[in-house]
């Protein structure tokens, strides 16, 4: 099945803005992020304060819903879902 990551922000520095995925079936968002990783392992410490936590405010979301909300890394992805990744935002 083919999944497609758009990342935002600083992320975009690590990976492209858009792109196709493939997963497995039965594969989770944690199993994609770290697919991700294996590619890009800068990746890891952007996303991950300790293994398989994730760092304050990052938001990931599956078609338009933050992961936080349904069964975080655990979630599970379809064919075609989009995956969103958002770095904490800081302003003022």
């Amino acid at each position: 099945m083919k999944v497609i990551v758009r990342s935002f922000a600083t992320f975009r520095k690590i990976l492209e803005n858009e792109r196709e995925v493939e997963c497995l079936e039965g594969a989770t968002v944690g199993d994609l992020i770290y697919m991700l990783i294996a590619e890009r392992p800068a990746l890891r410490d952007a996303i991950f304060a300790a293994p398989g936590i994730l760092q304050d405010h990052v938001n990931i979301l599956r078609n338009g819903r933050n992961i936080h909300f349904e069964e975080g890394l655990q979630t599970a992805v379809a064919d075609r879902d989009v995956i969103s990744l958002f770095p904490p935002v800081g302003g003022g």
